[in-house]
């Protein structure tokens, strides 16, 4: 029996070996039992030994169903038989043919599997704009981080230079022509008195003799070399930048304590060893041996 498009009908014939006027015409009855018979079913008499059964309601479902008839022949004494038939629901197609629905679940996907598809496609979906939806608000947030950053702060993609040596640009103002001569600002620094760096400290002229400087050096690098020789060679220059190492008094000193000097009675001293001492202390040599010529 057809459910869709168009529901149909079945025709049902009764039959009875008696003779009349035990057998025919009969009489159909749908049973009371189960109560959803009626419900759906419905019986329509054709003629005494035919009757047609329809669907009764729209809303039944494709299947196979037992539908309940009481039928009762015509004697005397009346008799009733309770007959089963089985129908098959299904939708049909154009031609009214049924449609065999479980051929076309075994030739492809169920519905069970269709349903399935349906909702992982729909939870893709929902996880697709999960993710656009959090990358948005991950750039805002990054966008407004960068907001609250100072620009000049922020080192980000920034090259920085390590390699400078000395103290900047400052220090790095200077002529390079200069250091090139420096023998021509000899006249202007006598006029102005500027002392030079590469001078000793200023003594007398008959103290210590004045050291040579390289003729005319081309490139500070040779005047530099020119002056280190010139201070190696001069046995008279003080040792300016050397590190000397002092022990206590009296302790490895050849000359002995100088505790002496500071005595209140000068007569009683001897003052001939600081002849010994060298060039350096003649002149102390001189002020204190002078008392006894």
């Amino acid at each position: 029996m057809c459910e869709k498009p168009d529901p149909n009908a079945i025709n049902i014939t009764a039959s009875d070996p008696d003779l009349r006027p035990n057998a025919g015409p009969f009489a159909f009855e749908l049973a009371n039992h189960p109560q959803d018979v009626r419900q759906n079913w419905t019986l329509s008499r054709l003629s005494g030994e035919h009757v047609q059964l329809r669907l009764k309601t729209a809303a039944l479902a494709s299947g196979i169903y037992q539908v309940p008839i009481m039928i009762t022949d015509s004697g005397h004494l009346p008799m009733s038989k309770k007959s089963f038939l089985k129908v098959k629901v299904c939708p049909c197609d154009h031609h009214g043919d049924c449609v065999d629905m479980e051929r076309i679940m075994a030739m492809g996907l169920g519905t069970g599997a269709i349903i399935g598809i349906l909702i992982c496609i729909i939870l893709l979906l929902v996880l697709v704009l999960l993710s656009v939806m959090w990358m948005k608000r991950r750039d805002k947030e990054r966008q407004a981080k960068q907001l609250l950053i100072d620009p000049e702060d922020d080192v980000r993609d920034n090259i920085l230079k390590y390699d400078e040596e000395g103290g900047g640009e400052e220090d790095q103002d200077y002529d390079l022509s200069q250091l090139q001569q420096p023998d021509a600002l000899e006249a202007e620094c006598i006029k102005v008195g500027i002392r030079r760096l590469d001078e000793r400290p200023l003594h007398h002229d008959h103290q210590y003799p004045l050291r040579s400087a390289a003729p005319h050096p081309g490139d500070i690098g040779d005047f530099i070399h020119e002056g280190m020789k010139a201070a190696d060679n001069d046995p008279t220059a003080p040792p300016y930048d050397s590190l000397l190492v002092f022990d206590y008094e009296g302790s490895g000193s050849s000359a002995g304590s100088l505790s002496s000097l500071h005595s209140s009675s000068c007569g009683d001293q001897d003052y001939d060893y600081l002849g010994e001492w060298g060039p350096r202390f003649r002149k102390l040599a001189d002020l204190y041996g002078g008392g006894h010529d």
